[in-house]
């Protein structure tokens, strides 16, 4: 038996907020996060190009809000434009009325005119996200590594390392930008200030082989001296493994006074490959999860496997992002994927879930069948074997949290 009480999806209206709107946005968010509701920010601060929709009721009260953040993510080599999620909040007497669907479905319409191709978040419910057609793909992951650990010593021959400052910046992003190529999902970050360190940094720690920056990691010293003291690398990135020992021995240098040091790590990197890795411990991991916004310009536009050469006909139904709807050739070959709507009987047909899963590389065909993301049609070998032309990319990885 229906609430009357409760808002109802056909009475809620979804609009693009504007500044007027602001304080009751900012106290949706608030209230949900457990902001101080004492200090908003002041309108015009959110980052450019964001777009924030609401859920109005009848009544005109802000029943919830969404965030869209236009992006870009390196896949494969490729800048894919990406259209992210945030700041997503729903009042408490209004959930489960299918407010955050229409919400979503309202940032997905606006991320495909914008030509996305992709979307990430991280999510605080991930069944919501699932399904609305996101999955879950990676996770950001913080460790601690006990300084002491840490290998001492001086800079390998022929490098140099140095304290660096803003008008190093540059090199720094360009560092970050060579490793984030060769990798999938993470962002494509905007060009650094050079007048200022970024907020939250203290001090950055540069690598130099004959003047070209080899790594590099800025930090935040963080509080005291003693036995709790956390010392904090926002990024760290290496582009040799001699580069990436001799950094880490400039840090090891902080023992005395920061007995702990907390990284984001990626996976198989030169820094990682430098850690006493069985001595860290995860202090902080958070769920990433990415969606297929338009099957065509996610297939065209990210790089694949130039080793990979297939195609596979599946069947899609997208309710949210109608226009993925209908029975697809997907192929790969020679480093370039497209897809083009066919009358071909499908293989396999999928949920949005399970084609972001297999899209990002987060699960074998296998594994898609088995969580329901993958229905098989006719022959499962046949049908497991085309789906590994989909899965064949890099998997999933990120350094931002937005």
């Amino acid at each position: 038996m229906s609430d009357p009480s409760r808002p109802s999806s056909s009475d809620v209206e979804i609009r693009v907020l504007t500044p007027e709107d602001h304080d009751r946005q900012w106290r949706l968010h608030a209230l949900s996060f457990g902001e101080d509701l004492s200090s908003p920010p002041p309108a015009g601060s959110e980052p450019e190009g964001d777009v924030r929709f609401g859920a109005l009721s009848p009544d005109g009260d802000l029943l919830g809000a969404v965030t869209l953040r236009p992006a870009e993510h390196w896949w494969g080599g490729r800048r894919l434009p990406a259209g992210d999620v945030t700041d997503v909040a729903v009042q408490p007497e209004a959930r489960g009325a299918g407010v955050a669907t229409g919400l979503l479905r309202a940032l997905l319409e606006a991320a495909h005119e914008r030509g996305a191709a992709v979307s990430a978040l991280f999510p605080t419910v991930a069944g919501l996200y699932r399904r609305a057609g996101w999955e879950v793909t990676s996770t950001l992951t913080t460790v601690e590594v006990p300084t002491h650990a840490l290998a001492r010593g001086g800079p390998a021959p022929g490098l140099a390392v140095r304290a660096g400052g803003p008008a190093d910046l540059p090199a720094v992003a360009a560092l970050y930008e060579r490793e984030a190529q060769a990798r999938s999902g993470m962002l494509v970050r905007p060009a650094p200030p050079t007048d200022r360190l970024p907020e939250g940094v203290d001090g950055l720690t540069l690598v130099e082989d004959d003047g070209v920056l080899v790594a590099a990691a800025s930090w935040h010293r963080g509080r005291g001296y003693g036995r709790e003291a956390v010392f904090t690398v926002r990024d760290v990135v290496a582009d040799t493994a001699p580069a990436a020992r001799t950094l880490l021995g400039v840090l090891a240098g902080w023992a005395p006074v920061a007995r702990n040091l907390h990284l984001r790590l990626l996976r198989n990197d030169a820094v990682a490959a430098a850690l006493p890795v069985e001595l860290a411990r995860v202090v902080d991991r958070k769920v990433v999860m990415h969606r297929v916004v338009d099957v065509e310009v996610a297939m065209s536009g990210r790089g694949w496997p130039a080793a990979v050469s297939g195609s596979v006909v599946v069947d899609l139904t997208d309710d949210l992002a109608p226009w993925n709807t209908g029975t697809w050739e997907l192929a790969v070959s020679g480093g370039q994927g497209r897809a083009v709507r066919t009358d071909a009987e499908p293989v396999a047909r999928l949920t949005p879930s399970g084609l972001a899963a297999l899209y990002a590389g987060a699960v074998t065909p296998l594994g898609a069948v088995r969580t329901g993301g993958a229905q098989v049609l006719g022959d499962e070998r046949a049908a497991l074997a085309g789906l590994d032309v989909l899965a064949c990319g890099d998997l999933v990885e990120v350094l931002d949290y937005f």
